[in-house]
């Protein structure tokens, strides 16, 4: 089966997608919250968009560059380490999530299964990286944040899907 090559079109709205998401993830940096690892989400709004835009492997892309990426500009091995894990879970659970349920689930409903996954990942990332269990009694604070962002990133999504949608070429004008 020979390989299809990626039209310069899709190319380009992904490079600025992933452009937008490093901004938001340096600009979620900035912002201080109450709790150490606490984060608003941001760049989890162009990650969401993007797995109802496009075919689950770019997104991929997307996701692991944007790791990458906000780890050496902002963070360092160990935060990569956290990232990708929290970043990688959530990205495969929401991908299921959206093949399997279609428009049954709402962006709000896969968005706060992906941030109670991410936060999950990175506690079993630093779990590993620490050697004790004791990372996970951070749980139930990561989950009620993981909860209320998810939910504000979902409704972010589902208010810019369409306008997306018809600047991307994949609904009906």
């Amino acid at each position: 089966m020979p390989k299809q090559r990626m039209s310069v079109k899709k190319l380009t709205l992904l490079a600025v997608l992933l452009a937008v998401a490093l901004i938001l993830g340096l600009v979620e940096r900035a912002i201080p919250m109450p709790v150490p690892g606490m984060r608003l989400g941001l760049p989890n709004v162009v990650v969401l968009a993007a797995l109802y835009l496009f075919e689950w492997p770019s997104v991929l892309l997307l996701v692991i560059v944007k790791c990458v990426t906000i780890s050496m500009l902002a963070g360092g091995g160990v935060s990569l380490l956290y990232s990708l894990s929290g970043s990688l879970l959530s990205f495969a659970a929401m991908t299921v999530l959206i093949k399997a349920a279609g428009d049954k689930v709402s962006p709000a409903g896969v968005s706060v299964v992906g941030a109670v996954l991410h936060n999950t990942g990175q506690l079993l990332a630093a779990a590993l990286v620490m050697n004790t269990p004791a990372v996970f009694s951070y749980l139930p604070v990561l989950l009620f944040s993981g909860l209320a962002a998810g939910v504000l990133v979902g409704l972010t999504v589902r208010m810019l899907l369409r306008p997306l949608r018809k600047l991307v070429s994949l609904e009906q004008t």
